[in-house]
This record gives C-alpha cells, sequence and structure tokens, in this order.
C-alpha cells in the first residue's frame, strides 16, 4: 500500500495489478510518506505492500490518523488474467532458481523454497489450481471488518493509464506524471487458453464474482 499524509491518499496495491508502475511512477515524486512492507499476511505488522484496507483501518486507529479524511484508491484486473499472470511469475522464478549459481539472500532463498515445493510432484494444472485457490480475492482487499465497501474510487488495470491521471487530479498531483511501465518478458510463456480448464475457469468465477460483475469482465 501507498500512503501521502500530504495529499491525502491510500493506495491499495493488490498483487499483478500495476502496483510496481504505481510505486516505480509516484515514490520519486516525494507525496509518498509510507510504504508497505513486503512482508506475507502473516506478518504481524500494521501497513503491508499488498494489505487489505481493513488492516490501513487498523493500524490509523493505532496511529490516531483520521482514516475518512483519506482518498482510497485501488486498482482491479480482469481475475483471470491476474491468476494466469502469477502462474507466469512463479515458473519463470522456477527456471530463475534452476538455472542461478550465485548466494543467495534471505528473502530468495525462502522464495526458492517455496516455488520448489509449488512445483514439485505436481502437474502445471495443479499448479496453477494451487495458485487460484491461494490468493485471495479483490474484494477481500476493499472491505472493512464489517464487510462494506470503503474505497472512494477504484481503477483498472486495462485502462491504468488513464485512471491513473484521473487519481492525479483528484489527489492534488501536478503536474500528472508518466506512468512507467516496467518491460514485459520476452519469454516464450504456456497460453493462457491451453493452462485454463472449465474446471478452473468456474472456480475463478465463482471466487471473483464481485469484481467480474462489478467491471463486466468474462474469461475472454
Amino acid at each position: 500500500m501507498l500512503i501521502s499524509h500530504k495529499n491525502k491518499f491510500i493506495i491499495i496495491n493488490i498483487q499483478k495489478t500495476g502496483t510496481k508502475s504505481l510505486r516505480q511512477t509516484l515514490v520519486p515524486l516525494n507525496v509518498i510518506d509510507l510504504i508497505g512492507e513486503p512482508l506475507p499476511l502473516s506478518a504481524k505488522i500494521k501497513f503491508r505492500q499488498h494489505g487489505f484496507i481493513k488492516e490501513v483501518i487498523s493500524g490509523f486507529e493505532e496511529e490516531g490518523w483520521n482514516f475518512n479524511e483519506y482518498f482510497k484508491y485501488g486498482f482491479v484486473r480482469n481475475p483471470w488474467d491476474r491468476y494466469f499472470s502469477f502462474y507466469t511469475y512463479y515458473k519463470d522464478k522456477l527456471k530463475f532458481y534452476q538455472e542461478i549459481n550465485i548466494e543467495l539472500n534471505d528473502n530468495q532463498q525462502r522464495q526458492k523454497i517455496n516455488t520448489f515445493c509449488l512445483f514439485k510432484n505436481k502437474t502445471d494444472e495443479e499448479v496453477f489450481k494451487s495458485i487460484i485457490l491461494k490468493f485471495p480475492p479483490h474484494i477481500n482487499y476493499f472491505i472493512d471488518n464489517s464487510g462494506n465497501m470503503v474505497m472512494d474510487e477504484i481503477g483498472r488495470l486495462e485502462n491504468i493509464t488513464c485512471d491513473f491521471n484521473g487519481f492525479c487530479k483528484k489527489v492534488n498531483i501536478s503536474p500528472i506524471p508518466k506512468l512507467l511501465h516496467e518491460n514485459k518478458s520476452d519469454k516464450v510463456r504456456v497460453k493462457k487458453d491451453n493452462l485454463y480448464t472449465q474446471e478452473l475457469i468456474d472456480i475463478v468465477a465463482e471466487k471473483e464474482k464481485w469484481v467480474i460483475d462489478k467491471f463486466g469482465y468474462d474469461f475472454n
């Protein structure tokens, strides 16, 4: 998550929805006062990089900050594409750790172990299904402990440049910066249509019903 006390906004960063582009663009502008820590859900900290809005509410209460004064924003993405992006990310990591021959830091060592465990003795379909079941749906990031939607506005990754520009206007970031995009990998990957079975398509449809209904997403 990104929090600005200067411009009074909170950005909830959902994995695989362009969050790195937002960090790379906004942090150099000196409008960000707090960057969530890249730690897992099990970590007992107030503000995580990919934390839920209800965690932010709790953290604000502890700090004595007025949550209601802040503009709450985040991005969503076609959920079938999002889970597929997780799969290709871990597939690339698996190849990386199989081929690398350098000393790893603690974080890389943990990631290597987790990645190998993810793929060990599993078919691609089994790995993909476990990824779909593992990560929280979009709506979990945007609701409070009572299940109420508390976001002021939500953008779409598919329209990220235009929606980001609109966000900057709302929170008085001027001049509006050019959104930085990380270069996409040129690696040959498995095709989405070849990885998804009807069972997995249906699991995503049920799990992500809220974002599908609200933003009109479909598998294609």
